[in-house]
């Protein structure tokens, strides 16, 4: 009964840090009006896990907040703004997740996703060697895609250890 209770108290006590999209931002094409704006709005924010979703009609941008410990996915995204008959440029995202591989083939995987991206320097490179293996928060642009597709590239401007979430979750 005490082995029990000491692993579950474990279980409930180890920090854990998630892994998951933050913020997604992306440039959409052809919102010429306010139907469009509030089409792209709705069904970006109909996926499970969208907190926040704002529209600017004037400029294009998409802006998305997502909610601690969402499963969305950056296809999931794209295709709520294909849908409606738009295509996006690049997405400057803040994702977390792991980093595996090794030498100049490092990968950040978004658990919960399936999703994986080339960890690729935009500017001056991060220690990824000392990061492997570890949660990280990145801040980087994904490339435009072919439609139907996501990038396979998440060009970053930073990368740091992921600080734990309040309350350790």
């Amino acid at each position: 009964m005490k082995i029990t209770i000491s692993i579950v108290a474990a279980l409930l006590l180890t920090p854990r840090a998630r892994a998951e999209y933050r913020t997604v931002n992306m440039t959409v094409f052809g919102m010429d009006c306010a139907p469009c704006a509030h089409a792209v709005h709705v069904s970006v924010k109909g996926i499970q896990g969208v907190n926040t979703v704002t529209v600017d009609l004037n400029t294009g941008l998409v802006q998305i907040q997502l909610a601690p410990e969402n499963h969305a996915d950056m296809r999931q995204i794209e295709q709520a703004i294909e849908k409606n008959g738009f295509t996006h440029k690049d997405a400057k995202v803040v994702v977390r997740g792991t980093v595996t591989g090794a030498a100049n083939a490092f990968v950040l995987q978004v658990a919960g996703t399936g999703d994986h991206y080339a960890l690729q320097a935009a500017a001056a490179p991060a220690d990824l060697a000392a990061l492997s293996g570890k949660i990280v928060e990145v801040q980087g642009t994904l490339p435009q895609a072919a439609k139907g597709r996501i990038p396979d590239t998440l060009r970053y401007s930073s990368v740091i250890a992921a600080p734990l979430a309040a309350g350790g979750q």
